[in-house]
């Protein structure tokens, strides 16, 4: 494998793995609001007076009903957070295999 070719493999994994890197960052961020969201809206539902049920199982049947939604957008935001960390990994062996491909380059 030639210089040139090495070359361009390096600039491109390390450009894909600070893409990536930043893409797990905003989707950890959206999971980490998504939690958050989710956490007001129980905060919300249980001061309201909404959530009324006789037992604790009642009460989270009702608490989980109120807040289906924000726990569908956390559901969501935590598997994309998880694809994305999946995506940035694969990226890290990209980088690491570069790296090895650039090391044996150097042998005589």
């Amino acid at each position: 494998m030639d210089k040139t070719t090495l070359e361009s493999m390096a600039n491109n994994a390390f450009e894909n793995i600070k893409d990536r890197r930043e893409y797990l960052y905003t989707m950890t961020e959206a999971a980490i609001e998504a939690q958050s969201v989710l956490d007001m809206a129980k905060v919300a539902a249980l001061s309201s007076g909404k959530v009324d049920g006789k037992n604790e199982e009642t009460r989270k049947a009702q608490l989980a009903e109120i807040t289906k939604v924000q726990l569908a957008e956390l559901r969501t935001a935590d598997g994309l957070e998880r694809a994305s960390r999946y995506q940035f990994d694969l990226a890290q062996y990209d980088v690491d295999t570069v790296k090895t491909m650039l090391r044996i380059a150097e042998l005589p």
